[in-house]
């Protein structure tokens, strides 16, 4: 039989009231009992039913709109309520880039698992047949080669990668695929707007879109894999990022 003596347990941490309020939100997405699309009560009512402050509601909301998890609700009557939303894009991409700027990891570490990423979905999306998320991508390569802002293009080069992600079938790579660009962008676009032919890299970026797309459309997964890293590698050394990233 075990020692249970007192000594070996530990106070439980006292939890303030609008932690309260998000762990009770967050058991009922647990259980189902709320889902996305969702409306939660209005400010008032909601601090009532839960018997906390409003003061305890609002803070506990902010935390949740920050993360993605409600947007926020104005007005008065049935539409006036927080919504429950899924935008995990806004939350990861806020951590992440808190996280980058705190050294919790590097920008190595971040290229790193990206690649890892992009190889995964490439190899992925050449195996789907199914024609709408290639039109997009065909779209999107088309769109790139107009004349377009470093901020601009750094959008759409987003739209790309993510979009490849999305066509792999795996929500998370997507998701992730698209924090972490937020979570680089600005470092992205300062790097780009430093480079003496902001417009040419954008051509050969695009063009080299075009060959990964490509090896996709032809279900040529370990081709496109082997492109997509190439692609990164170089991109990320042009504009003087990281520093030591490689694939073994």
């Amino acid at each position: 039989m075990s020692d249970t003596t007192s000594s070996q347990w530990q106070p439980l941490p006292r939890l303030r009231t609008h932690e309260q309020v998000v762990a009770e939100i967050e058991n009922r997405l647990n259980s189902g009992k709320l889902k996305a699309g969702d409306r939660l009560p209005p400010e008032r009512q909601f601090a009532e039913a839960l018997g906390v402050s409003r003061g305890a509601v609002r803070e506990a909301l902010r935390i949740l709109e920050a993360i993605g998890v409600v947007e926020a609700g104005t007005g008065s009557g049935p539409t006036s309520g927080s919504r429950i939303v899924k935008d995990s894009t806004v939350g990861m991409g806020m951590v992440l880039r808190i996280h980058l700027q705190l050294a919790s990891f590097t920008q190595d570490d971040m290229i790193e698992t990206r690649l890892m990423l992009e190889r995964l979905t490439c190899h992925k999306a050449a195996g789907v047949v199914e024609g709408d998320h290639l039109n997009e991508l065909r779209r999107l390569v088309t769109q790139m080669r107009g004349p377009h802002t470093v901020a601009e293009y750094n959008d759409l080069d987003t739209a790309f990668h993510v979009g490849i992600a999305q066509m792999s079938g795996n929500g998370l790579a997507a998701a992730m695929m698209a924090a972490m660009r937020e979570a680089m962008r600005q470092a992205m676009v300062a790097g780009f707007e430093n480079l003496d032919d902001p417009a040419g890299t954008m051509s050969a970026v695009t063009d080299e879109h075009q060959l990964i797309l490509d090896a996709i459309a032809a279900g040529d997964g370990d081709g496109a894999a082997e492109l997509v890293t190439k692609h990164i590698m170089g991109f990320y050394h042009v504009l003087g990022l990281g520093t030591s990233t490689q694939m073994g």
